[in-house]
């Protein structure tokens, strides 16, 4: 309330007590004579007090109606609505001060908690792990670019999806992929939160596949080092005998004999000696790479080998962060068994296709071929499991460890025509 409302105020009740004083007196006095005048100033004195009333009553309803307005919009979380202080003393400027300043703490505390989020978001978007929101409804309402690593579409086309349409199920608060291979090379982490007042359920998807397969190439290389030992001493005096005994034989078959044995011995030995490769730990010199010229430097490699074959290459990506040297080893192993498998096919197998881009902030590289897929796709990647009657194979698991090394993932399968190989990297 103003001051100069309170001291018109003050002033008009000190004179209406006087005036009522005065009257009493004279009501004492004068009862019979002056009867009219008492009414008269009766209604006077009422009529007064009433519009008083009226306009005190007024300038409160207005206070509490723009008091009104503000508190529904704070409620509302809107800060356009802020308001305008009317009095500059007492009671209710007091209170219109105090609410004013509520609003804009509860603004600077949505401002904070927006800046929260945002970095928050920003944070998810980055993470490599796929990550996903769905509301109390379970639908989906947000998930990181990640998502397309494992449904190989952005999630906004599947915003509002229903969980179980996504292949996830949820049992009290364990979740779990519907798919079988998903559900074998996936495992979620789930937590909840809430969000103005509302329930979401955060998921992380973690690949385990690395995890198993890092204990699986252990296991190996400990197979692999023993074995390498045991076989070397074995055969090192093995070809020294058979070399000795060769120059002291006289018959040709006993001559023919030990050279077979001197040359298997060999054979064996750089077999032991490529399969040493994979227990050797991989030194990684990484830096930024002009990811067009590497693999170009690559296709030329290849048609200079199979010149029969028809290489096309398509690339939108235009750094990559990578070992070169190991990185080109890799791709030489891939393309290398695509441009087999297509000779294996004939004449209508002669395309390798090599196409590189971006997917869910990972660079992409996808090498397909026309060679009939893999015979045996659950054993493509196992370590010394091949097909090809001159094989070893170790090109396959040797590249998915190059791929791993930098934190990337290496995946087969089979596709229309031939066999599909992605390459997936940290852009």
């Amino acid at each position: 309330m103003s001051a100069n409302f309170e001291r018109v105020l003050a002033l008009y009740f000190m004179l209406l007590n006087g005036l009522v004083s005065m009257l009493g007196g004279f009501f004492v006095k004068e009862w019979l004579f002056a009867s009219w005048v008492t009414i008269l100033v009766a209604i006077l004195i009422f009529a007064c007090l009433q519009s008083v009333s009226n306009l005190l009553l007024g300038r409160l309803s207005g206070v509490f109606k723009r008091a009104s307005i503000q508190i529904e919009a704070l409620q509302q979380a809107d800060f356009t609505y802020q308001l305008k202080p009317h009095y500059r003393s007492g009671a209710v400027a007091k209170f219109e001060r105090e609410l004013v300043a509520l609003s804009d703490e509860l603004h600077s505390q949505k401002a904070r908690y927006n800046s929260h989020i945002y970095v928050i978001y920003q944070l998810i978007d980055k993470l490599p792990s796929p990550i996903l929101v769905f509301d109390e409804d379970n639908k989906l309402s947000y998930a990181n670019p990640a998502f397309e690593v494992i449904y190989h579409r952005s999630w906004q086309l599947e915003k509002g999806r229903d969980a179980q349409v996504l292949g996830l199920a949820r049992d009290n608060d364990h979740w779990q992929f519907l798919n079988r291979t998903l559900n074998t090379s996936w495992t979620i982490s789930s937590s909840e939160f809430y969000e103005q007042g509302k329930r979401y359920s955060l998921l992380i998807a973690m690949d385990i596949r690395k995890a198993l397969r890092h204990q699986e190439l252990t296991a190996w290389q400990n197979l692999i080092r023993v074995i390498s030992h045991e076989i070397n001493n074995t055969l090192t005096p093995v070809s020294s005998l058979a070399q000795s005994l060769q120059s002291k034989m006289t018959l040709p078959r006993d001559q023919q004999a030990l050279s077979v044995i001197d040359q298997r011995c060999y054979h064996l030995q750089q077999f032991v000696g490529r399969f040493s490769e994979l227990s050797k730990p991989l030194e990684l010199h990484t830096k930024q790479v002009v990811l067009k010229d590497l693999l170009m430097s690559v296709k030329a490699l290849i048609a200079q080998i199979y010149q029969d074959q028809t290489l096309l290459l398509d690339c939108t990506v235009r750094v990559c962060q990578c070992d070169p040297q190991l990185l080109e080893q890799a791709l030489i192993n891939l393309l290398s068994n695509a441009a087999e498998a297509n000779a294996k096919q004939g004449p209508q197998g002669k395309t390798v296709s090599i196409q590189a881009g971006y997917q869910a902030a990972h660079v992409v590289i996808t090498i397909t071929d026309q060679g009939g897929g893999f015979a045996n796709i659950e054993n493509a990647m196992t370590p010394f499991y091949t097909t090809k009657s001159t094989g070893q194979g170790i090109g396959l698991t040797l590249s998915r460890r190059i791929i791993e090394q930098h934190e990337g993932s290496l995946t087969v399968s089979n596709g229309l025509h031939g066999a599909e190989v992605k390459i997936t990297l940290p852009s």
